[in-house]
């Protein structure tokens, strides 16, 4: 696993600091069969994401969704998972937003732990104010090279939500703030997307 693998997945539980290179698997759920079932479990809805226009709200310079597919950095086992790139035109700038359903809160939870304990070690770690989010938050910044990134991640029974910043998006508290409000929106919209019977 390289080190733009382990942030991620850090992260990806809620935990604050994916670094997934952001090349994202691009195929979506568009011809009516069935989603594919990889590690990451089932490919979960793309309404479990946040839309570009809610990302744009919060990061104007990010202007298109560049990829989506499961989160191939998923910690544990999840039953379903999802995950969206939303970059600039250029590339250059980029918010992953990531969400993995598990069987039980219990799973959802030891995934979250195993997050961050992974965060806690990746290169350049900085922990940061995690937001009042679901039943744990995370954050913090970390550096692959010279570029920073910032996440943050939240559980919420079933569920793990991850987001980061990354590229030419500086680690600001005004961005961090901003991801850590997107985060909340996310977290709603997972939920709302698959009800208390898939988030609880």
């Amino acid at each position: 696993m390289n080190s733009h693998q382990v942030l991620r997945a850090a992260a990806l539980s809620l935990a604050a600091i994916g670094f997934l290179s952001l090349s994202a698997c691009s195929h979506d759920q568009k011809d009516g069969k069935s989603p594919p079932t990889t590690a990451a479990g089932a490919l979960l809805p793309r309404d479990t994401v946040v839309s570009l226009t809610a990302v744009t709200g919060y990061f104007p310079e990010v202007t298109k969704e560049a990829s989506t597919g499961p989160n191939e950095t998923s910690a544990g086992k999840p039953t379903g998972s999802r995950s969206v790139v939303f970059t600039s035109d250029d590339g250059n700038k980029k918010v992953t937003v990531s969400v993995d359903q598990y069987a039980n809160a219990a799973d959802a939870s030891a995934a979250f732990e195993t997050a961050v304990q992974g965060s806690e070690v990746a290169p350049g770690f900085k922990p940061a104010t995690a937001p009042s989010l679901g039943q744990g938050a995370f954050a913090g910044t970390s550096q692959v090279g010279a570029e920073m990134h910032f996440g943050v991640g939240t559980r919420d029974g079933r569920l793990l939500v991850n987001l980061t910043h990354a590229g030419g998006i500086p680690v600001t508290p005004a961005n961090s703030n901003n991801l850590s409000a997107l985060a909340g929106a996310e977290l709603a919209a997972a939920k709302q997307a698959l009800g208390p019977s898939g988030s609880n």
